[in-house]
C-alpha cells in the first residue's frame, strides 16, 4: 500500500515533469532565430572559426551556469561565482611558481570545495531559505573578490606558460578546441548524474517540496552543500580556461560573471522556482548569450548595449518562468 509520502513524492515527480516539457521548446526557438538572424546580419558568422570561436568563448560562462543550474534546482542560488572565479584565476597563476601548474590546480580546486562547504554549512546553521541564500553567497563572493584584490595588490599577474596550463585555454584535442572540451566533458557528467542517479534525483525532491524531501528521507542540507561545492568547483576550472586563454590573471576578471551564470540559466528554462531543470536546458541557454554576444560584436554594438540586452532577456525569462509556475499551480 502507498505511503502519504510516497504519493506526494510521485505527485511532484509528475510535476516536475510538466514544468520540463513546458519550457523546453521556447528556448531553442529563441537560439534556431539567433542563428537566422546572425547569418543573414553577416556572412561570417556561419563559417567554421566564428562558430568555434562562439563555442570557445562560452566555455567559461558554461561551467559556472551548468555548476549553477544543480545550486538553482535544489532551490537557491549562489551569487560568490563572481568572486570565486576572480580569486581562482589569480591563485592558479600565482601559486604556479611555488607548487606547478598541476599543483596549483589542485590547491585551487581544494579552495573551491572550501567555499562550497562553508556556502552550505552557513545556510544549513541559519536554517536559510532562497532569499537568505541570495544574501548569504552576495556576501561570500564579495569576500572573495577582496581577497582576489588583496592577493595581487589589484595588479594583473603574468603566468608561467607551461605545456599544462597554456593547453587549458589555447590548446585542442582531436582538433577541438581544449576549452569546448572541457565544457563538453564537465555536462556530459553532470547530465549523467543528474538524470541518472540518485542524487540527482534527490536535488529535484529537494527543489520541488523540501519538505517531502525531508520526510522521504533525504538530507536536504547535505544535497545543497554538494551543490554549492559542485559550482564552485567549476567555477575554479573556469578561472584556469580564462588565465590560460588572455595568457594573464586579473583580479576583477568574475566581475559581472554571476549575471551571465544567471541569465544562462533563466534564458534555458530552468525553474527558477526549483525542482525543474536539466543540463543540456541550459546549455541552451549559454548559447543564446554566446550567439547574441557574437552578433552585437558583429554588428559593431557597445558593451552597454550587450548588458541592456542581457538585462532584458533575463526579465523576460524570469516573468515567463513565473507566468508557467502560476499556470502549473492552477493546474494542479
Amino acid at each position: 500500500m502507498e505511503t502519504v509520502t510516497e504519493k506526494r513524492t510521485d505527485t511532484q515527480i509528475k510535476r516536475m515533469k510538466s514544468k520540463m516539457d513546458v519550457a523546453d521548446l521556447g528556448p531553442v526557438l529563441a537560439l534556431l532565430i539567433l542563428i537566422i538572424i546572425g547569418a543573414i546580419l553577416s556572412p561570417v558568422f556561419l563559417t567554421k572559426g566564428n562558430l568555434l570561436n562562439i563555442l570557445t568563448q562560452i566555455s567559461v560562462l558554461g561551467l559556472g551556469a551548468i555548476g549553477m543550474t544543480y545550486v538553482v534546482i535544489g532551490r537557491f542560488f549562489d551569487l560568490s561565482v563572481a568572486g570565486m572565479l576572480s580569486l581562482s584565476a589569480v591563485l592558479i597563476v600565482g601559486l604556479q611558481p611555488f607548487l606547478g601548474t598541476i599543483g596549483a590546480i589542485f590547491a585551487v580546486v581544494l579552495v573551491a570545495l572550501v567555499v562550497g562547504l562553508i556556502n552550505g554549512t552557513i545556510l544549513q546553521f541559519i536554517k536559510g531559505d532562497f532569499g537568505a541564500s541570495i544574501m548569504i553567497t552576495f556576501g561570500t563572493g564579495t569576500i572573495l573578490a577582496s581577497l582576489a584584490l588583496l592577493y595581487t595588490g589589484g595588479f594583473t599577474l603574468n603566468p608561467e606558460r607551461d605545456a599544462v596550463f597554456t593547453w587549458f585555454g589555447n590548446g585542442s584535442f582531436l582538433g577541438i578546441p581544449a576549452p569546448i572540451v572541457t565544457l563538453i566533458f564537465f555536462s556530459i557528467i553532470l547530465h549523467v548524474v543528474l538524470k541518472y542517479t540518485t542524487f540527482g534525483r534527490s536535488i529535484y525532491l529537494t527543489g520541488a517540496n523540501h519538505e517531502a524531501a525531508r520526510l522521504s528521507g533525504i538530507p536536504i542540507h547535505r544535497i545543497r552543500t554538494i551543490t554549492f561545492m559542485i559550482v564552485a568547483v567549476l567555477v575554479s576550472i573556469g578561472g584556469l580556461i580564462r588565465s590560460s586563454q588572455t595568457l594573464n590573471a586579473s583580479p576583477v576578471v568574475g566581475v559581472g560573471f554571476e549575471l551571465d551564470v544567471i541569465a544562462a540559466v533563466a534564458i534555458g528554462g530552468t525553474s527558477l522556482a526549483g525542482g525543474a531543470g536539466n543540463i543540456s536546458r541550459t546549455l541552451v541557454g549559454v548559447l543564446i548569450i554566446g550567439v547574441l554576444n557574437n552578433v552585437f560584436v558583429l554588428m559593431g554594438l557597445s558593451n552597454y548595449d550587450q548588458m541592456m540586452a542581457k538585462g532584458l532577456i533575463i526579465v523576460a525569462a524570469l516573468l515567463l518562468d513565473r507566468r508557467k509556475e502560476l499556470k502549473l499551480n492552477r493546474k494542479g
